[in-house]
């Protein structure tokens, strides 16, 4: 384990926005850490922005003046360590407050996983570690057939409740099954929870993992935000840095083939996983649709884009993912598009030793991920309408050359 490689972690806290970093800062990282708190500070509002460096080992340029901008624009640097106590004061520019003065007002505020790791007396940090992140290649670790089998149950019920949402007189939105919902999504919030039931379910051999969200995207049309989510070759671009890479593979009436690499650097962990999706759209009728997807084949990916990079087979691996299953509703109401989506994927179990203090953090991993994806895509949406809106006011013929060009492409 190379605790030097750069992990962090965002936490959305009442009162505060929090990042807690660990490892190197290097240029590559510092624009990740960018990108992510420029998707993540339009959903933040008058919360403050702490930023936790006391596991950060170093930063390169790029990194330090990120650290600065923060600083600079009101965040604060909390560093606990020798190291980043060094670093953070060499980057303001002046000695920090003592560590014990920020305990009170902000370790009640936010939820610090590192440093639960660092400082649990009876969980050595190695053994958690060992039971997250070493590469298991036992067969603990496979895909086993019975956690398929209880695998392919579950998204057979997911995909039969769909279908009942669909049916006249049923309850097409989840939003509207609760009227706080609807009064925080019209409030311009996302909502995200866990599926009704034990998060996580378990399986035998394995762990369903099933969350659902829901945000109003105010001005847009039905077909504006399907132009954005049936853009497979952008998804790199709308859903970055978590997209690495995508590729529409074939598209029909029924629905759409496409691939995706993803990469999450998050708890100590670097996970690449290369998957090909199959979806299945239905077009309710002119203002509301479905798409159900699922991955027909995921692999994970040790060292990407690295010399040493080693691709596992199929159900093998670290098991951090084995299998992904969506389902995504539009229902355009009012003057703007509702848009929801339940995210459901398979993963390995987690070693009992190690269960009560992990189960936690992997409910607040799989929110904030949902919350994130769907806050860029309602960033996606935007951007596309207000382009579509000034093609409006060109000239007809410009308007109506920039049209074709996208349909040709």
């Amino acid at each position: 384990m190379k605790n030097r490689m750069l992990r962090y972690y965002m936490h959305d806290g009442p009162s505060t926005f929090r990042f807690e970093l660990a490892g190197d800062i290097d240029n590559e990282g510092a624009r990740e850490l960018d990108q992510a708190w420029r998707t993540a500070s339009s959903t933040i509002g008058a919360r403050a922005l702490v930023v936790d460096i006391t596991f950060v080992t170093g930063a390169e340029n790029n990194g330090r003046r990120l650290l600065a901008r923060w600083h600079a624009e009101g965040a604060r640097l909390i560093a606990r360590s020798r190291v980043s106590r060094k670093l953070a004061e060499a980057i303001v520019g002046e000695p920090l407050p003592e560590p014990a003065a920020w305990d009170s007002a902000y370790t009640r505020q936010t939820w610090l996983p590192f440093h639960a790791w660092f400082k649990t007396p009876k969980l050595p940090l190695t053994l958690l570690v060992a039971a997250l992140a070493l590469p298991i290649q036992t067969h603990a670790a496979d895909l086993r057939p019975e956690t398929v089998a209880a695998w392919d149950d579950y998204v057979r019920a997911v995909s039969d409740a769909q279908e009942r949402r669909a049916r006249p007189g049923g309850n097409f939105l989840w939003t509207f099954e609760d009227p706080a919902r609807i009064a925080k999504a019209l409030d311009g919030d996302i909502v995200v929870a866990p599926a009704p039931g034990p998060s996580p379910r378990k399986v035998p051999g394995g762990l369903i993992h099933h969350w659902m969200a829901a945000a109003f995207v105010p001005n847009a049309k039905l077909n504006d935000v399907l132009q954005v989510t049936q853009d497979y070759d952008r998804y790199r671009e709308f859903y970055r840095p978590s997209v690495i890479a995508s590729k529409m593979v074939a598209r029909e009436l029924a629905g759409d083939c496409f691939s995706m690499v993803l990469m999450n650097k998050a708890l100590f962990l670097k996970t690449t996983l290369d998957a090909d999706y199959q979806a299945t759209n239905v077009r309710v009728d002119e203002r509301r649709f479905y798409s159900i997807s699922k991955t027909t084949r995921v692999q994970e990916i040790e060292d990407y884009g690295q010399a040493r990079e080693h691709r596992f087979r199929e159900g093998e691996g670290n098991g951090y993912i084995w299998k992904l299953f969506g389902v995504v509703r539009l229902a355009e109401l009012g003057e703007g598009v509702y848009v929801e989506v339940e995210a459901i994927a398979l993963s390995r179990e987690i070693p009992g030793g190690v269960r009560l203090l992990v189960e936690p953090i992997v409910r607040r991993v799989s929110r904030n991920a949902l919350l994130i994806s769907l806050q860029q895509t309602e960033d996606a949406v935007r951007a596309s309408v207000g382009t579509m809106a000034r093609s409006a006011r060109l000239p007809e013929n410009v308007a109506l050359s920039s049209r074709s060009f996208a349909k040709a492409h």
